[in-house]
């Protein structure tokens, strides 16, 4: 069974990890347990009940009525289940339980999976960041979904 959480101080450690396996501009420890601090960042885990193991997060910031998602991160062992899905899902709800009437994103050109869920849950391009990500230097899209 997988289980959806909310980030708590105690799940820090293995997001960090997950951070650092698989963004290129990975978090450092402290930087995952500083998005705790504030109450514009909200973020989920998603945990397998049977390892006990954080196999995927994803967060994003409420800033008066629009929300940004910041990250989803889901292990290469755990894609293509619906995990990332679910924290996408979820993290739309709650923005529309904080009355944002839209979501931003910025995501790699070359990133065809993600780009293929964020349109499958009703994302568009609306523009693009040349040179945005580092390692390696890339094109970003940004993305934005009406809620």
């Amino acid at each position: 069974m997988i289980e959806l959480l909310p980030l708590e101080y105690q799940y820090c450690k293995e997001v960090a990890e997950l951070a650092a396996k698989y963004l290129p501009e990975a978090w450092s420890y402290e930087a995952v347990c500083d998005v705790l601090k504030y109450d514009n960042n909200i973020y989920y885990v998603m945990k397998d009940c049977t390892s006990g193991t954080i196999i995927g997060f994803a967060g994003m910031m409420v800033i008066a009525d629009e929300a940004e998602l910041l990250n989803i991160v889901v292990s290469s062992l755990y894609r293509r289940k619906g995990i990332a899905s679910r924290l996408l899902k979820q993290l739309i709800d709650d923005a529309r339980g904080r009355q944002a009437y839209r979501m931003l994103l910025e995501v790699r050109e070359s990133n065809d999976g993600a780009r293929r869920l964020y349109e499958q849950n009703q994302f568009f391009v609306i523009g693009k960041r040349k040179a945005y990500y580092n390692n390696p230097t890339e094109d970003a899209l940004i993305m934005e979904s009406m809620l």
